[in-house]
C-alpha cells in the first residue's frame, strides 16, 4: 500500500454557499489544534467516486460535512456510522455512490483506502444561498461542533500542540 499519510481532516461543502460551508471551517478548526506534521487538512467540494481521489492514500479519515436542513436542528452535530450512510444513490451512476460503495470500489481497485472513517455531520439552517458567511445561528455553533468532535476523537483531551 501507498500511504501518504495517517490522518487526513476532510471538510466537505461549497466554499461560496451559507451554511454548506460549515464542514470546511469546523475542519480547519479541529486541525490548527492538533499538533504540526499530525495530519493532512482538505476541503473539498465533491461526492460521489470523486472521494476517492480525496480519500486514498490515508490510514484515518474525519469527515465534516453539512447535513440537509430538516434533518438536524442548526449547529447540532452527529456522528454518522457508515452503515447509515448506504450505498449507490442512482443504480446506473457512480456520481451519486454513497461513501460506502466508494470505500469497497477503492479497495477492489487494490487503492490505499482508510482503515477507519468517521464522519460527522452538522445540522444546516441554508445551504443554498450564495454568501461566504454562515447564518447566524451556524455560526455560532461552530465552537461547540468542534469541541464535540474533538471529543469525540481524542476521548482522552487529544494529543497536545
Amino acid at each position: 500500500m501507498n500511504w501518504k499519510g495517517e490522518l487526513l481532516i476532510l471538510g466537505l461543502g461549497n466554499p461560496i454557499l451559507s451554511d454548506d460551508r460549515v464542514g470546511h471551517l469546523v475542519a480547519r478548526e479541529i486541525f490548527g489544534r492538533l499538533p504540526a506534521g499530525t495530519a493532512t487538512l482538505r476541503e473539498a467540494c465533491v461526492g460521489g467516486v470523486e472521494l476517492l481521489h480525496e480519500l486514498e492514500g490515508y490510514r484515518r479519515v474525519v469527515i465534516v460535512d453539512s447535513l440537509e436542513p430538516g434533518r438536524l436542528p442548526p449547529g447540532e452535530v452527529r456522528e454518522v456510522p457508515l452503515a447509515e450512510l448506504g450505498s449507490a444513490c442512482a443504480p446506473l451512476t457512480l456520481h451519486n455512490a454513497g461513501l460506502a460503495t466508494c470505500l469497497e470500489l477503492g479497495r477492489r481497485m487494490e487503492l490505499s483506502m482508510p482503515e477507519e472513517v468517521r464522519v460527522f455531520a452538522i445540522g444546516v439552517c441554508d445551504p443554498y444561498t450564495f454568501s461566504e458567511e454562515c447564518t447566524p445561528a451556524v455560526a455560532a455553533a461552530i465552537p461547540g461542533a468542534v469541541e464535540f468532535i474533538w471529543r469525540a476523537l481524542f476521548s482522552d483531551g487529544g494529543p497536545s500542540r
